[in-house]
């Protein structure tokens, strides 16, 4: 099985598809929108690392194993000659001292490697004795694109070992078991390589440079602070040339002619792809082709430097002139150990794909929608080059037909207008906020029921909603000219609730000096709402169970019962089965009221719906405060997204309110919103880190970055006011900052 050195970290992926699209072999493969790597097409160039703007391309850590070499008896770092491109801000021997602080014994060059392989080339291929064509084989990407995707060319390899398996296979000659050799440099191919079977056991781990300062940081290590030191190697001369395109047939001594068309350098992946696409046709008149995938190993995809291309070359090239310079000249030829041997061979690893028919490729660009070459738009937007080439990786399985971006937005538009002609026959629901499945199948029960007279029972906890359901029916319904009238059955003690519904006549009881008509009397031909009607009494339960059973109610003080035609709808945020268990609620009414029963969602249950209840929320108290608060901080955001709202609805408006009145500018950040919110979105963030098994150091280290990060912010970057906040010292803070690796950039006001 081939290693996954370039993996796709599950969620983050965005469908840019600029992974496609930069990736020279195509090795990406699409499933349920999300990009992963191919390892058996990959050339692990690194490029689409490179160009995910998500970071959700990592690359496989080299980092256990290095700590795994550090604990043998004598662990060899190998360093890459392009590192002077990398840190040029260091002394190189300073470099050198702070691998040897990580527990290394001996830091050798790479570049010492490459004169290794220069001198088996110089014997083998570029004496010019041969008569055909030969390729380098020192980049590990160049050697993946012929063996995956180009295996009819594999002839043209040298076969001949990179510099750094050069290098491991000498150390492990002159040490034997007990060392362990770890590469550091800049190519992704490089972590493929030191696993390929055919030169395995060479190396026992690779590091990036990145993961290189992952450990000085993680150790403690300033680099600016360490003395130089020297190299354990033999003068390395002109192998540091080789990062340079062209380096190779340089340090062989071969100058390029461009009047000479038998030795000849390449680099770029298109210029290298197309040479070996038609090598059959240019490379009968030539002797040897240095190929450099990247421009140069200096422009390989793990160098973060701010310098151009001619300014790390400059480097490398006055870095190979000082170690040309500590050269004599009995350095020009290296005995070779005994046993050491420097040849390699190649292998046919490209899949045996079967070639899509015409038909076939016609059949998936059909279900595109195009039918004809005119429809084919070749726009890119895929990440291939062309229809025809997306309609093939679709054939093996590589590519979605939904990833068609035209295609997308003519079924956008033809839905956009299915829908526009819904809105034009279809009334909206009024004053209820969301979109999610949940609260459509609430709208949807409220259209069906509405034009009814049905009685309606609304069940929910508190602050979900439910007098605007009772309004919705109301407004959509039958009786929507004559009145509605709600009252709060747990608002009022029996005796006054009683009146209140059914009303009195003039002295039915002292107090009663006027006449009162009561709600049902005022409600008669329109509609009732009784909300909390779980706390209705015993004996109020049976005289609304006669309002429902006969349409007629007695008024207090009175002895002839007075009709009435008005539709009852109930709400409660009580379990009325057991209510009826303990017979504290009536069977037969509970049946009576439970005609059509609406369960409301808890806001918990419909978080999609938050961000709109949010932005409704904001315009309303924007106009009632007269504040001018338009935008929700991601951090805010999501906050209110994973609260727990026990309150439901009216607790997020509540805390929509206070945070406007709070705010003082455009934008709602979290220290605007209630401190249980915030509290409880911190103590979220230290479960997830526990959760997804961070240790007890990371979980500190991840809380104090928040606790930084948050007093910066506050402080707009000023570290003095921070520290106050903070209550530590400013050297404390800085130091903390420092350690946490905490850019102070993004925190000053722009």
């Amino acid at each position: 099985m081939p290693v996954n050195v370039v993996s796709t970290i599950k969620g983050l992926c965005r469908g840019c598809y600029a992974c496609i699209r930069h990736c020279p072999a195509k090795a990406i493969k699409v499933e349920d929108g999300q990009a992963t790597v191919v390892p058996e097409l990959c050339i692990c160039c690194g490029h689409c690392v490179e160009v995910c703007s998500q970071n959700a391309k990592i690359i496989l850590s080299g980092i256990e194993k290095t700590e795994q070499a550090l604990k043998s008896e004598k662990p060899i770092a190998c360093l890459a000659p392009s590192f002077v491109a990398q840190y040029s801000n260091y002394h190189p021997g300073q470099i050198i001292s702070a691998i040897k602080r990580l527990g290394f014994t001996e830091v050798w060059e790479v570049a010492f490697g490459a004169r290794l392989v220069t001198q088996a080339y110089a014997q083998k291929v570029l004496d010019g004795k041969e008569k055909r064509c030969y390729i380098s084989t020192s980049c590990p990407a160049i050697i993946n694109l012929v063996e995956k995707h180009y295996p009819d060319f594999i002839p043209y390899l040298v076969p001949i070992v990179s510099p750094m398996i050069a290098l491991g296979k000498y150390l492990k000659t002159l040490y034997g078991d007990k060392c362990r050799v770890v590469f550091i440099g800049p190519c992704v191919a490089k972590k493929d390589e030191a696993e390929d079977a055919m030169v395995l056991g060479a190396i026992d781990a690779v590091l990036t440079y990145q993961e290189l300062d992952h450990l000085f940081q993680n150790s403690k290590i300033d680099v600016d602070k360490l003395p130089p030191s020297d190299w354990d190697n033999p003068p390395a001369g002109l192998g540091r040339v080789y990062p340079i395109s062209g380096g190779l047939l340089k340090s062989a001594g071969i100058n390029l002619d461009p009047l000479d068309y038998e030795y000849i350098k390449i680099e770029g992946q298109e210029d290298c792809i197309n040479f070996i696409k038609n090598i059959n046709q240019t490379g009968n008149s030539l002797k040897f082709v240095d190929m450099l995938f990247c421009d140069g190993c200096i422009s390989g995809p793990m160098i973060k430097s701010d310098l151009n291309k001619l300014e790390k070359q400059k480097l490398v090239a006055e870095y190979t002139q000082e170690g040309t310079k500590e050269s004599s000249p009995e350095d020009s030829e290296i005995t070779i150990p005994e046993g050491l041997k420097l040849n390699r061979n190649f292998r046919n690893r490209s899949l045996k794909q079967i070639a899509p028919t015409e038909s076939q490729i016609r059949a998936v660009l059909t279900e595109l929608g195009k039918f004809s070459p005119e429809d084919e738009l070749n726009c890119g937007a895929c990440g291939y080059n062309s229809c025809r080439e997306k309609a093939v990786a679709v054939f093996h399985g590589l590519a979605e037909n939904k990833m068609c971006l035209p295609f997308l937005i003519s079924n956008l538009e033809s839905h956009n207008v299915h829908l526009r002609k819904q809105l034009t026959t279809t009334e909206g629901i009024e004053n209820m906020i969301g979109n999610s499945a949940k609260m459509q199948k609430i709208y949807e029960i409220i259209k069906k029921v509405a034009p009814t007279d049905s009685t309606v029972l609304i069940r929910g906890k508190s602050g979900t909603g439910k007098e605007l359901v009772a309004t919705a029916l109301y407004q959509k319904g039958l009786r929507k000219k004559n009145n509605f009238v709600s009252i709060n059955c747990a608002a009022l003690p029996e005796n006054l609730l009683e009146s209140e519904l059914f009303g009195h006549t003039k002295g039915a009881f002292t107090g009663a000096v006027s006449e009162k008509k009561g709600l049902f009397g005022e409600a008669n031909g329109g509609t009732l709402f009784l909300d909390e009607i779980g706390d209705l009494s015993p004996h109020l339960q049976v005289k609304l169970l006669r309002v429902l059973q006969e349409g007629e109610y007695l008024r207090i003080g009175e002895t002839v019962p007075r009709k009435c035609d008005v539709r009852i709808i109930a709400a409660t945020n009580q379990n009325l089965e057991e209510l009826i268990e303990e017979k504290k609620f009536r069977e037969d009414l509970y049946y009576r009221l439970n005609v059509v029963t609406i369960n409301l969602p808890d806001l918990q249950e419909r978080k999609e719906d938050i961000p709109i209840l949010v932005k409704h929320f904001l315009d309303k108290f924007n106009k009632k405060h007269g504040k001018n608060v338009f935008t929700v901080s991601k951090e805010a955001m999501t906050t209110l997204v994973n609260a727990s709202w026990p309150g439901n609805v009216r607790e997020l408006e509540n805390a929509i309110e206070r945070a406007v009145i709070l705010c003082e500018g455009t934008e709602l950040k979290l220290d605007d919103l209630p401190p249980s919110l915030v509290h409880e979105h911190r103590k979220d963030l230290i479960l997830e880190d526990t959760a997804a098994g961070a240790d007890y150091h990371n979980a500190v280290e991840n809380y104090k970055r928040l606790l930084i990060t948050r007093a910066l912010e506050q402080a707009n970057g000023i570290q003095a006011q921070a520290a106050r906040q903070l209550g530590i010292g400013r050297s404390t803070l800085n130091e903390i900052i420092k350690k946490l690796n905490i850019s102070l950039d993004s925190f000053k006001k722009k």
